[in-house]
């Protein structure tokens, strides 16, 4: 046999070799997919109340000291309709505005905060208000979830839900007036309003923001 014959015949062995290795190496990777296809038995009963999903039962929330762990505290929450978020006259004032005229006149500045030991106070400065007719002797005090809008006029939209808050004297410019009971408060105020408390006429009005 040539030297060119055995060289064939050596290349020929070579390929031979290789294929079945390829061929082996497929049919074992077939194989594996195929089992991994396979689905994994899974059991169709359902969870009884007080039992874990494998049959035991449940073993009662306890802390590290193996402790019970405490049933969540009901009187924790706050006690505008059971909503954890504390109701706006906590967690808002101080807030302040500016005093416009709406349908009359209405003048000053009027500030609201939280003082402790004494409550919801809402204080007025340089108060001033006016009628084409008679002076008004008495304001009736609301706070409204409605905004005052405008710089020189304002405008509101009363949307029936304003809270009547106190009456305070017309003539005096310097006065504070404490609401006894904040919890009748609209869930949002955005504004205070000054009405006539004889005619009914709205005077004026401020938007109240957040202020230090």
């Amino acid at each position: 046999m040539t030297g060119a014959r055995r060289r064939w015949l050596f290349a020929a062995v070579v390929v031979l070799a290789l294929v079945a290795l390829v061929l082996a190496w497929t049919t074992l990777q077939t194989e594996r997919r195929t089992e991994a296809a396979r689905p994994v038995a899974t059991s169709t009963s359902t969870a009884v109340a007080g039992q874990g999903v494998f049959g035991g039962e449940l073993a009662t929330p306890s802390n590290t000291l193996g402790a019970p762990v405490p049933e969540p505290d009901s009187g924790s929450q706050s006690d505008t309709d059971g909503s954890p978020i504390a109701p706006w006259w906590q967690r808002v004032p101080p807030v302040s505005g500016t005093l416009l005229p709406i349908n009359r006149y209405a003048g000053g500045t009027v500030r609201i905060e939280d003082i402790p030991d004494v409550g919801l106070v809402i204080t007025f400065d340089d108060l001033e208000v006016a009628t084409p007719g008679t002076p008004p002797r008495t304001l009736r005090v609301l706070l409204s979830s409605k905004p005052v809008i405008g710089a020189k006029r304002g405008l509101w939209a009363d949307d029936g839900s304003p809270v009547v808050v106190g009456d305070i004297p017309a003539d005096t410019p310097s006065q504070s007036l404490v609401l006894a009971d904040p919890h009748v408060l609209p869930p949002e105020v955005r504004s205070l309003i000054l009405f006539d408390a004889d005619t009914g006429e709205l005077l004026g009005g401020a938007s109240l923001i957040p202020t230090d």
